[in-house]
């Protein structure tokens, strides 16, 4: 078991080596200095950047992770130090399988009779887990995902430890709290306890399924309920090639060109459709299978975007498709990026700057991969807060084009995702959800309206009883009975054109069919309605004195 104290003193060793002993006397000025110097770090000849790699990959896998996860913050951090934190491995030398084998054993029951075999090498070793290939006794091929003993315990520790870190460096740098390093530290943590559990790991996966399965040759393994548990995971075994292995593909008979348009359809479906999306696409999470099929597996980080800034996400990319500025500028607001008005035309000015520097290229040409990478650095430089689902949004959808462009440098995805997300958009529009909410905000409109003779009826109470005194020149009379007339006109039609536009939604919201009687009458409702609209509109300004 790992004290705290020890592990203090371990994570000091470690950073005197790597040469950041000063860092440690700026946050602790109440500790010697020369207790922080009194190793000469032997990697000095290294950049900052490296050592600062180096120093998390040996701390163990709660910083690994950590710096996995800060590195999808480009909006916050250099570049160059970005550029190393995406090297982070926590590939680590495997555990004996005797460690292993008494927690396969209390989650699966004795491996001999549930087994037909069970390979003591393991397949994959990282620093949570570690995997086995074997059989169940009904010929089953299966991955048996196994946590490592102890694991918890010491990220509880470095949690901890990380969390007093942060906190003292929003006391120690005030000029840091706008990146909120304790709210970084308390999200990381939730995420990092959620990976630990396998069984969220597996109740992704099975949510995952439906999603992928839409796109066809694109699949999840199944997973093994009756073995899995929250330190085991007992899964199909599917044996492929790495998604961004291209030699390999080819080898297997697969077109390296069709796994790039499948994996982009299928994350664009995940992100913009379901708002529920794989958030680490790099190429040990994606296998390409002896059939050709792409297969996701790991799902212990995925990401979840509500409704709302689903619609966000698409009318985003479709203004980077389009060059529209407002378009970006707005998507942006409305998922959480706060931009103040003091800022809001240098920004839109860079960032048009930014999109003319592709919006001359041919489609051929387009590297949209290389225009999603721009903008965190855009972001960056106008200190702006950005919510951490977004940053895993542009983060997944970079790794995927930059995925898709290194199977086939002749991938464009303007050609072939471009229209895709352009139906989508035009099926959300008409989709049950926007019915509902043409419904719900014409029935308010409606209960509006009905509202105003109550309203009248008290204000003309008031006046009879004294309460209002109300000056009417002659003059003004017949101008008023005008308006009267006017507004009775409009509110008649509002109610016409209500009424048809709720009975045109019910027809189509009980009769999605498009061959349907109902399903025809409302859409003829809603041409109706909209030509009765415009015919008022029109009818209106052509009243003289209309204002």
């Amino acid at each position: 078991m790992v004290t705290k104290l020890r592990r203090y003193s371990q994570i000091a060793d470690v950073l005197i080596t790597y040469g950041f002993g000063i860092a440690l006397e700026q946050m602790h000025p109440g500790i010697t200095p020369r207790r922080f110097f009194r190793k000469k770090a032997p990697v000095m000849h290294l950049s900052e950047y490296e050592r600062i790699r180096l120093a998390l990959e040996e701390l163990g896998p709660t910083f690994i992770k950590f710096g996995q996860i800060v590195s999808t913050r480009r909006e916050m951090l250099p570049e160059g130090l970005i550029a190393e934190l995406r090297k982070l491995t926590d590939e680590v030398p495997s555990l004996p399988f005797a460690d292993v084998r008494p927690t396969i054993e209390i989650c699966c029951g004795p491996i001999d009779e549930v087994f037909e075999y069970l390979e003591e090498t393991p397949i994959a070793a990282a620093s949570l887990s570690q995997v086995h290939r074997g059989m169940l006794r009904d010929g089953t091929l299966v991955a048996v995902k196994v946590r490592r003993p102890d694991i918890e315990a010491l990220i509880e520790v470095d949690l901890s430890i990380l969390q007093s870190f942060a906190e003292r460096i929003e006391v120690r740098y005030p000029e840091m709290k706008i990146y909120n390093p304790t709210g970084m530290v308390t999200e990381f943590s939730v995420q990092i306890r959620r990976e630990l559990d396998f069984s969220n790991d597996g109740r992704n996966a099975d949510r995952m399924r439906p999603i992928v399965s839409e796109v066809p040759h694109v699949r999840v393994p199944d997973i093994y309920w009756q073995y899995s548990g929250k330190k085991v995971l007992v899964m199909e075994y599917i044996s492929g090639v790495r998604v961004d292995d291209v030699e390999a593909i080819r080898c297997i008979g697969a077109n390296p060109h069709n796994v790039a348009n499948r994996g982009t359809r299928c994350y664009i479906k995940q992100i913009l459709k379901y708002g529920f999306f794989h958030a680490d696409p790099h190429g040990g999470n994606l296998l390409v299978d002896m059939e050709g099929d792409l297969v996701f597996l790991d799902f212990g980080s995925v990401a979840v975007i509500r409704p709302e800034r689903k619609d966000a996400l698409v009318t985003l990319l479709l203004g980077i498709l389009e060059d529209d500025v407002d378009e970006i500028v707005d998507s942006f607001l409305q998922l959480g990026v706060k931009i103040d008005d003091k800022s809001m035309d240098p920004f839109k000015d860079d960032l048009y700057g930014i999109l003319s520097e592709y919006s001359g290229q041919s489609i051929e040409d387009f590297d949209l991969s290389g225009l999603m990478n721009q903008i965190p650095g855009l972001l960056n430089r106008y200190r702006l807060q950005v919510p951490m689902n977004l940053m895993l949004v542009i983060k997944a959808i970079a790794m995927v084009l930059d995925t898709g462009k290194h199977l086939d440098p002749d991938f464009h995805f303007s050609t072939e995702v471009g229209p895709y997300i352009k139906e989508m958009e035009i099926e959300r529009i008409f989709s049950r959800n926007t019915l509902r909410y043409v419904a719900k905000e014409t029935l308010d409109i409606v209960d509006d309206i009905f509202s105003v003779p109550k309203s009248l009826n008290r204000a003309l109470t008031k006046a009879t009883d004294g309460s209002i005194k109300i000056d009417v020149a002659a003059a003004d009379l017949m101008h008023m009975a005008r308006s009267i007339d006017r507004a009775s006109n409009k509110m008649l039609v509002g109610f016409i054109v209500g009424a048809i536009v709720i009975g045109s939604s019910l027809m189509l919201y009980i009769s999605p069919e498009e061959t349907s009687v109902a399903y025809n009458l409302g859409i003829f409702g809603y041409l109706s309605a909209f030509v009765i609209g415009v015919y008022s509109i029109y009818r209106i300004w052509k009243i003289p004195g209309f204002e």
